[in-house]
């Protein structure tokens, strides 16, 4: 409900919003405990409900698998894809490179904050011949040095 008040919206959206959020996030039956007896998966969850309240055009994460269990992991890549397909972007950040690959269209891989490589998997993979994204990654990564594309 704080959220939603942030966002704007009126009391009855709020609740019609955070009964379907709550239950698209897989907490429906958690949904009267307090947070403090969340688990971290489970923070994660209600946190990505909580961003998706004012239904944004654009979705930012850190880490957003992170700490999750497989499952977990399974079930918020899904809903990444998910949003995703309805229009939603989701920009994210994450050093788990299959989850990079299953989800992104366009990849941006940085060093000590520097952009070293930029553009989509095939792209990317196909600029340096018959690496893996895994290799490539850990190559542009450790090179540095200027962008690959401006």
């Amino acid at each position: 409900e704080f959220y939603g008040r942030l966002v704007g919206l009126d009391a009855a959206t709020i609740r019609r919003r955070s009964d379907a959020l709550i239950e698209q996030v897989g907490l429906a039956e958690a949904a009267r405990r307090p947070l403090k007896k969340f688990s971290k998966g489970m923070l994660q969850r209600i946190g990505l409900a909580q961003a998706l309240i004012g239904e944004p055009k654009l979705l930012v994460l850190d880490e957003p698998m992170s700490g999750l269990d497989p499952i977990g992991r399974k079930f918020v890549a899904d809903l990444i894809a998910q949003l995703n397909s309805r229009g939603t972007t989701v920009l994210f950040s994450s050093h788990i490179l299959s989850d990079v690959e299953r989800l992104c269209h366009r990849v941006v891989i940085l060093r000590s904050g520097r952009k070293v490589a930029e553009g989509s998997l095939a792209e990317l993979v196909n600029e340096d011949g018959d690496e893996t994204f895994e290799e490539l990654f850990v190559r542009k990564a450790l090179e540095g040095g200027d962008a690959a594309r401006p």
